[in-house]
């Protein structure tokens, strides 16, 4: 009997866990799944079995394939960039003798702050001929970003960057002030040099961070929203629309939930590769903090 109530006793700690996984994740997720199989008529209060139609329709459409090329274009604007600048201002903050809580501070603003609300206040820093943006570089040919289909989504990249990278630099942070001395002295005392002591010592040892950061952008990059929202409203002719946004103008503005449901299958594929990548190669060695 004792052994039983033992064997039970994760099962019974575990449970709550699984059961808020199961409601708030997979019963969503297979209603998400069931929505692509019909038409559904908001208004009139019908649904219709559709089949495949709606995976047939929406595949085939412009929407899915420009919707898939500026969320994946977008990710590689920012995911990298976020991780190397986060690195980059960790250890310029962690080198520093005095003043890390105030550039800590600084750098995190971003991070609490509203995006939505920033995100006006970027629009404004890119408005044409009046905007900050505009006035520094117009006199160099590149203005009128946000108008631009060419400019447009690198310009919502930017606010994507200057979001992530307090976040990433934080993350660094928290994992420099945690590394041992012992390793550092010793390469001293072998004579490496700053480089050689960052390549050998430092990056294997920021392994397990730099993977969690970046899950963490290319979650970010992945679900961009409410920047498109504030900016650019998918626009100009469909340059800034991704997954998310498309889903919302599909599901929201048009009703048509069972195309919206495709557009959220695919996200949810492009997520899961994405996490696949990282259980991989050169990722999961860094996820185990191993030497190069």
């Amino acid at each position: 009997m004792t052994t039983l109530r033992n064997r039970m006793v994760p099962y019974l700690l575990t449970a709550p866990a699984a059961l808020c996984i199961a409601a708030f994740v997979l019963l969503p997720l297979l209603l998400v799944i069931g929505l692509a199989f019909f038409h559904i008529d908001l208004i009139g209060g019908a649904t219709t079995w559709a089949g495949f139609a709606n995976f047939a329709t929406e595949l085939a459409s412009d929407e899915f394939g420009r919707s898939v090329l500026n969320t994946l274009a977008y990710a590689a604007m920012t995911i990298p960039t976020s991780l190397a600048a986060g690195l980059v201002v960790a250890l310029l903050i962690n080198g520093l003798t005095r003043g890390h809580g105030f550039w800590r501070s600084v750098y995190f603003l971003p991070v609490a702050t509203t995006l939505v609300a920033m995100s006006a206040v970027w629009r404004w820093m890119f408005q044409a001929n009046t905007g900050v943006v505009d006035l520094v570089l117009g006199p160099l040919g590149v203005h009128d970003w946000l108008s631009s289909p060419s400019l447009a989504l690198p310009a919502i990249a930017i606010v994507g960057n200057w979001h992530q990278i307090g976040l990433v630099a934080i993350l660094y942070l928290a994992a420099l002030s945690g590394l041992p001395t012992d390793p550092y002295e010793s390469a001293r005392l072998d004579g490496a040099k700053a480089w050689s002591r960052f390549w050998h010592v430092t990056w294997p040892a920021l392994g397990p961070t730099t993977v969690f950061a970046f899950i963490a952008t290319a979650s970010s990059a992945l679900q961009a929203y409410d920047t498109i929202a504030a900016m650019t409203q998918g626009g100009p002719l469909d340059a800034t629309q991704t997954l998310t946004f498309a889903i919302w103008t599909r599901g929201v503005h048009y009703f048509d939930i069972g195309r919206a449901a495709v557009l959220s299958i695919a996200l949810l594929a492009l997520s899961l590769v994405v996490t696949a990548l990282q259980r991989t190669g050169y990722a999961k060695r860094l996820e185990k903090g191993a030497t190069r």
